[in-house]
């Protein structure tokens, strides 16, 4: 595994007790310095745009302060101190891109940010930042939002998320309705709308009982044959976060053996970039 296929998790690294915060300026510049992709989202203020994951500063601030992004300035926002760093502006995080040897950074369009109206306050922000959309794509997007931005940016690799059906029936209400099928990302490719998908495997948990893996030869071939690059989260990112989203728990990630072995089957199967806790360790498998 090379570090030019892994993109660290919104600026997180567990195995370094004493690492930056969360999304912090830090922890990015960290990163990419390390030769590492990043994954992070941007988060309209009330008169620009920040890198934070939360809509509010509750879990940031540790509930000093509680308080909506988007009801902040940008400025008020850049005052707030995090644990062990500061809070970027998105203009930073591209420029810290634009200075590093990254290749594939993910940004998070998360499903509260496809309105029409936030949409295009994102779009003005990234037409700012066009040289180095080779350095770039946009994950999570729905077909309408991959429209849109295809027709205004038509060099942006978007990636929607793909993931199992059973996955999709349990899980789609809680993301926004961000997640497709296999089959939906094809015809996406078919009309052009899309270069690649971003892989989403919530838990090894079938219907009545059984068991199932959505990262799989079979499904990875499919996708490569029909052109697309396949960028996936590893299976910590939801089993070490239980309840993030609802109440999913992956098996293959109870512990870090288990988990690590399992990523070095989802790189044989075929998977191109890998969204993870781990870094360093990844790296080395």
């Amino acid at each position: 595994m090379t570090s030019t296929q892994i993109i660290t998790h919104r600026g997180l690294e567990p195995s370094k007790p004493h690492f930056f915060s969360e999304s912090s300026f830090e922890a990015f510049q960290d990163h990419l310095n390390r030769g590492f992709n990043i994954e992070f989202d941007p988060n309209p203020t009330k008169d620009g745009i920040i890198v934070m994951h939360d809509a509010n500063l509750k879990r940031p601030t540790e509930s000093r302060d509680e308080r909506n992004v988007a009801d902040l300035t940008t400025e008020e926002l850049l005052q707030i101190p995090l644990a062990n760093g500061r809070i970027p502006t998105f203009d930073e995080v591209m420029d810290l891109i634009r200075k590093s040897n990254s290749t594939v950074n993910a940004l998070h369009m998360k499903a509260r940010f496809q309105s029409p109206e936030t949409l295009e306050k994102i779009m003005e922000a990234l037409a700012k930042h066009s040289d180095i959309f080779g350095k770039l794509l946009i994950f999570d997007v729905k077909p309408e939002t991959a429209k849109v931005l295809k027709s205004k940016f038509p060099t942006l690799r978007l990636a929607p998320s793909v993931a199992h059906p059973y996955d999709i029936q349990r899980y789609n209400d809680v993301v926004g309705n961000t997640l497709i099928t296999v089959e939906e990302a094809l015809k996406l490719a078919s009309e052009g709308l899309i270069d690649g998908v971003w892989g989403d495997e919530w838990d090894t948990a079938g219907e009545n009982g059984t068991t199932k893996q959505f990262y799989t030869p079979e499904n990875f071939a499919r996708l490569h044959e029909a052109g697309l690059f396949i960028a996936l989260v590893t299976p910590e990112l939801h089993g070490t976060s239980p309840g993030l989203y609802g109440g999913e728990s992956h098996a293959d990630a109870k512990d870090l053996p288990t988990l690590f072995e399992r990523i070095k089957q989802i790189k044989e199967a075929g998977a191109d970039y890998f969204c993870t806790d781990y870094p360093e360790e990844v790296a080395k498998l």
